[in-house]
This record gives structure tokens, C-alpha cells and sequence, in this order.
């Protein structure tokens, strides 16, 4: 009687647990190096358009110098 009330749905063995950890640790790595590659590009994206408004800033700044030259000869 006693085999009759042992689950008979396969148990994993102790390797098969450490199989699955390892996987999801995997898994739990990969994630974190698409994050860390999501992160560095969103950091490059900020760089990029920070420095395209400090030329964008710096371009207006030369034009006025430019215009004041110009009109400051014309009047001379």
C-alpha cells in the first residue's frame, strides 16, 4: 500500500534545480546588460544633443558679433 500513495509526478533532482538557477541567473544577466547598453545609449543620446545646443548656442552668438561688425561699419 504504501507505493500507492507516492506522488507519481517525476520530482527534479538536485542537479536539474541547480540547472534552472543557473539559467535564470543567466537570464537575470543578459537582461542586465541590455539595461546597461539602454542606459550607456540614452547617456550618448544626451551628450550628443547637449553639445548640439552649445554649437547651436555658440553659432547665434557669431552671427550677432558678425551683424554688430557689419553695422558698425556701415557706419563708419
Amino acid at each position: 500500500m504504501p507505493s500507492q500513495c507516492q506522488s507519481k509526478t517525476p520530482q527534479p533532482t538536485p542537479g536539474h534545480i541547480c540547472d534552472y538557477s543557473q539559467k535564470f541567473m543567466e537570464k537575470v544577466h543578459r537582461r542586465e546588460e541590455v539595461e546597461q547598453r539602454e542606459r550607456e545609449h540614452e547617456a550618448e543620446f544626451k551628450a550628443k544633443c547637449e553639445e548640439a545646443k552649445r554649437q547651436k548656442v555658440e553659432e547665434e552668438r557669431l552671427e550677432v558679433e558678425q551683424r554688430k561688425r557689419a553695422e558698425e561699419e556701415e557706419e563708419v
